[in-house]
């Protein structure tokens, strides 16, 4: 996968595979990707022999299903009403052997010809200007804007540094006969440079990071302000560059910690965010203590747990919550229950997409002539 990608369902296998139809058949998937709005977007990817894939384009519209199921007692749902169930729509006239589908950073997508510009629909003021001759032919040209949560930004690097969104050039290192024209929101001055902003082109503080790096290979900052020129145009910096890649505008005022700074965060940008719900399972060992399990689901169903065949008892459950791939959830028990734990250990465990995620503890009531109130917290 690419950094930012991750497959949001299980892979599905159809069949025959290499089957060609008279029609258009509709294959419908649920997902659990969290598409935080607009940030986030579904592409449908397709392998004839599971090692070799690539996106599956069909291009169709509502009337054309419409017409498709004309006389069969069967309504589709909307696209709307899709993307509230967490379903993903396929539309092909043939099949591979399999199919699945991702969640990617959202990327407005182009066949560009001699000149033209790309827009972001997440950050409208990311765009990406060709001028004639920047291209000899015309090829698919696609442009990602990921937003930067202010709250994450405080929690890895408080106020030493503030990021604009990260803008993506596909396809990654593609050289262009002519310099293309970038243009990126300057992100908020910060620290000490609050209180000043941005002077005419002057801006110490702000430095303009690239990763040339593509396909799979994992992300390499560097900063190039001294060999890209920066011009200031309303609340936004424009550059030229002559390669596809990933840039991002970095504001610090401690500029040989800029590369760190963005490293440490783009770590955290990368995890691919999927809606799970929690459940927690109970087993009485004797009047004052109990066997848990917290489990974090994805599409695993309650009732073909081991704990449902161990005759462990659902004492809760919570709607679903959006989750990182990757990362470390934490639990902690209070009210008049305690885990038992040896000093200092964490109950923590980590998620990881379609794995059994599961959190097995004991704990015990803290005071046994007082009700067990109990409270377990998962962060």
């Amino acid at each position: 996968m690419v950094e930012g990608e991750g497959l949001v369902s299980r892979l599905v296998e159809v069949g025959p595979a290499g089957a060609q139809f008279l029609g258009p058949v509709i294959v419908e998937i649920p997902h659990f990707g969290s598409m935080r709005g607009k940030e986030r977007e579904l592409i449908v990817l397709r392998s004839d022999n599971g090692e070799t894939w690539k996106e599956h384009q069909y291009d169709y519209s509502p009337q054309d299903l419409n017409h498709l199921l004309n006389g069969m007692d069967e309504e589709l749902d909307s696209l709307a009403e899709l993307e509230k169930k967490r379903i993903c729509r396929i539309v092909t006239r043939d099949f591979p052997q399999y199919f699945a589908v991702v969640s990617r950073i959202k990327q407005e997508s182009n066949h560009m010809g001699p000149e033209g510009v790309l827009t972001s629909l997440t950050v409208p003021m990311v765009r990406a200007s060709f001028p004639q001759g920047a291209l000899t032919k015309r090829i698919r040209v696609g442009l990602q804007a990921q937003p930067i949560p202010d709250e994450l930004m405080k929690t890895i690097v408080g106020s030493r540094a503030t990021f604009s969104p990260i803008v993506t050039v596909e396809p990654r290192r593609r050289k262009f006969h002519k310099p293309i024209t970038m243009t990126i929101p300057v992100p908020p001055p910060s620290g000490e440079n609050v209180a000043n902003g941005y002077r005419g082109d002057s801006a110490p503080c702000l430095r303009l990071l690239c990763s040339i790096t593509g396909g799979t290979s994992p992300a390499q900052w560097e900063d190039i302000t001294g060999t890209t020129p920066l011009s200031f145009v309303t609340e936004c910096v424009s550059f030229t560059t002559n390669v596809s890649a990933r840039f991002w505008l970095a504001d610090c005022h401690q500029l040989p910690e800029t590369v760190g700074f963005a490293a440490q965060l783009y770590r955290e940008l990368i995890c691919v965010p999927y809606l799970a719900k929690f459940v927690v399972f109970a087993k009485m060992n004797d009047p004052v203590e109990s066997r848990l399990r917290c489990f974090c689901m994805t599409d695993d169903k309650v009732d073909k747990t081991l704990e449902q065949q161990e005759n462990f008892e659902e004492v809760a459950r919570s709607k679903d919550i959006e989750v990182l791939e990757g990362k470390p959830i934490h639990v902690d028990c209070y009210g008049n229950l305690a885990p038992l734990v040896k000093t200092g250990q964490q109950l923590v465990f980590n998620f990881y997409a379609f794995k059994e995620n599961r959190l097995p503890f004991c704990v015990k009531i803290r005071d046994i002539s007082q009700e067990a109130l109990r409270a377990i917290v998962i962060s």
